[in-house]
């Protein structure tokens, strides 16, 4: 059953189902148009889709409460034989009903790429000219050395004054930075890094190529960057990015995290649809890490700032980012480097009600990758949120 507002929702389920080669079903749409809430039309419409002969079976997990309640109830009136089934948030199972008895669950054994889940929802795509990043491209000791860094009260504050008096001065224009042509015309041009401490200018030299006073993008491009932005936008903060991505590879097999990734952009297709323009023209968002356990998805949100108000607005956009991607089973986790991420994870918690949202903070950057791992745990628990 759909209405006029999830059509597009329901075309992408049916297209998701053809696709699943192993899976033999004769989908039955039922167009509600905008009566989701009247139980005349919902029942009327139903009981004329019934077939008499064949089997039968309503999932009834999503839709208005109204649509659920009424729909039941017009199948079991014709075909009290048939099999009604919910998906219960909480344990990840299917749930068939029993008349007189417990209802019978069941694993799903159902396993989507990232891609294949955000293409579910809603059709969202990432944009085809800057894919997302399935490998961390730097070795790991890399990010771990800006972990050390970031772990360090003085030596981030430190980074982050270099970063906004000298990377930024070059290589922004604005909130922006500026475009690969421009900077290919400063990439000769080395920034100091002379008056930084010698614990950071040594991890400059021994990682990213600089010299004892300088640090060049274009010799720091070869480190392994595919162009001096995405140079320009490590050193301004992906590296955590490629750290979180490179902790969730380390516990890969013990969950069976199908795949996992970075730097996704996404395009919005809502958008398009109500304002009717071009994909070159639309506006899209941002998510910094995901993987998908089954067809669950856990994002997370990444940022090197310990301001508590930014890392509430990240983590409370990032929440609901996962839930347009991934629906009501998605999790979602900030990674920052506040030094008090129990507050900025109860706040948050209070706001949306969702006990299983988790806040790793500077502390906890050294372990990160336990930290995932007990997070995962958490949700494979069967309790409310």
């Amino acid at each position: 059953m759909f209405t006029h507002s999830t059509k597009e929702q329901k075309k992408c389920i049916e297209e998701g189902l053809k696709n699943q080669n192993h899976i033999k079903v004769n989908i039955v749409p039922i167009d509600l148009v905008k009566y989701e809430s009247n139980a005349y039309h919902i029942c009327d419409r139903v009981q004329k889709k019934v077939p008499k002969n064949d089997s039968v079976g309503l999932n009834y997990t999503g839709g208005t409460k109204a649509m659920a309640v009424h729909a039941y109830r017009a199948i079991y009136e014709k075909r009290p034989d048939a099999f009604f089934s919910y998906l219960d948030p909480r344990s990840l199972k299917i749930c068939i009903d029993r008349e007189n008895n417990q209802p019978l669950e069941f694993d799903v054994p159902l396993e989507l790429s990232l891609k294949e889940l955000f293409k579910l929802h809603n059709n969202n795509y990432w944009l085809d000219h800057k894919p997302p990043l399935f490998q961390a491209f730097l070795p790991d000791t890399i990010a771990e050395n800006f972990v050390e860094i970031y772990s360090n009260i003085n030596l981030a504050e430190s980074w982050k004054k270099w970063l906004k008096e000298e990377l930024h001065s070059l290589t922004k224009k604005g909130e922006f930075w500026k475009r690969e042509e421009d900077l290919k015309q400063i990439q000769t041009r080395g920034i100091t890094i002379k008056y930084l401490p010698p614990k950071i200018r040594d991890i400059l030299r021994t990682d990213l190529y600089a010299s004892t006073d300088e640090l060049r993008l274009d010799i720091t491009q070869k480190r392994g960057f595919s162009s001096l932005t995405q140079v320009c936008e490590w050193l301004d903060g992906t590296w955590l990015e490629s750290y979180v991505l490179q902790q969730i590879k380390k516990i890969e097999y013990d969950f069976n995290i199908k795949q996992s990734g970075m730097s996704f952009y996404i395009k919005d297709p809502e958008y398009k649809r109500i304002n009717k323009i071009t994909w070159e023209d639309e506006p899209r968002f941002e998510f910094d890490v995901a993987f998908i356990i089954g067809y669950q998805l856990f994002a997370i949100s990444c940022t090197t700032s310990k301001s508590h108000k930014l890392c509430k607005q990240k983590l409370f956009e990032a929440h609901l980012r996962a839930r347009q991607l991934g629906g009501d089973e998605a999790r979602t986790a900030l990674v920052c480097c506040s030094d008090t991420p129990g507050y900025i994870e109860d706040e948050i918690k209070f706001s949306i009600r969702d006990k299983k949202i988790r806040v790793f903070g500077r502390e906890d950057l050294a372990n990160l990758a336990g930290g995932i791992e007990t997070w995962i745990k958490l949700n494979n628990q069967k309790v409310g949120g």
